[in-house]
């Protein structure tokens, strides 16, 4: 060893050196190193774990923010849509209302105007009356006693020929409309009755209306049936007549 440079003792001396050395790096340094090193891991990993977690619950909490924000604008749409059905339900129920109202209105207007009416007519008929007693005296040359008067007056607002009142017969009245030129007054409706009784198989409801345009007679109509027994009917067919 000598022959190549090297000491022996030197080199002896060098090996327990590095043993001892390794020895005390091996026993007191190395495994302080590598748990610093370990415990420097654990918590790179613990930080990036810690970072994972975070950046999860940031993702969650986004999430929910989302989920509460989408919620709410649903919620916000039905109050919208809720409310605007109420307005709607509202409007319509309004408006009806306000169409009953204003058919009630009319209803009304047209049942007061109806009665003032067949007051004037009725009034009107009292002056036809009396008309008619002053024409039928300058005729006969003599006063027409009451009776024979109103019996006279009578036939021309109510009467209707018998042959035409036959034409009823066998049929069903169950709902009978009878036209007069001016109203009626409550006798002349019994006799009606009456009458009608007699020759319909049943005789359910009858109204009166009035129409001052067939001057005078009856106009009566059971389901699709029209007995026409009016003075304008009369008249018409005597002016057909004289013109053929």
């Amino acid at each position: 060893m000598e022959a190549l440079g090297i000491n022996p003792i030197y080199l002896i001396a060098q090996i327990l050196n590095f043993l001892v050395i390794w020895f005390l790096l091996s026993r007191f340094v190395f495994p302080r190193v590598l748990k610093a090193l370990e415990e420097r891991r654990a918590l790179i990993e613990k930080g990036l774990e810690d970072a994972k977690a975070a950046e999860q619950l940031r993702a969650s909490m986004q999430a929910e923010r989302q989920r509460i924000l989408e919620e709410a604008l649903a919620e916000r749409q039905r109050i919208v849509a809720e409310a605007v059905r109420q307005a709607e339900q509202q409007r319509a129920q309004i408006l009806s209302e306000a169409r009953v109202e204003a058919q009630r209105i009319l209803e009304v207007a047209r049942e007061e105007a109806e009665r003032e009416r067949e007051r004037v007519l009725g009034e009107l008929r009292n002056q036809i009356a009396a008309l008619a007693l002053a024409a039928a005296h300058r005729v006969v040359g003599d006063a027409l006693d009451e009776s024979r008067h109103r019996r006279l007056i009578q036939e021309f607002f109510t009467a209707i020929p018998p042959k035409a009142l036959d034409e009823l017969r066998g049929l069903k009245g169950e709902r009978v409309e009878v036209i007069s030129a001016l109203p009626l007054q409550e006798e002349e409706k019994a006799r009606i009755r009456q009458e009608l009784a007699a020759r319909l198989d049943s005789l359910g409801e009858i109204v009166f209306r009035v129409d001052p345009t067939i001057l005078g007679g009856l106009i009566l109509r059971v389901g699709d049936r029209v007995v026409d027994g009016s003075v304008r009917a009369r008249m018409e067919g005597l002016r057909a007549a004289l013109i053929g």
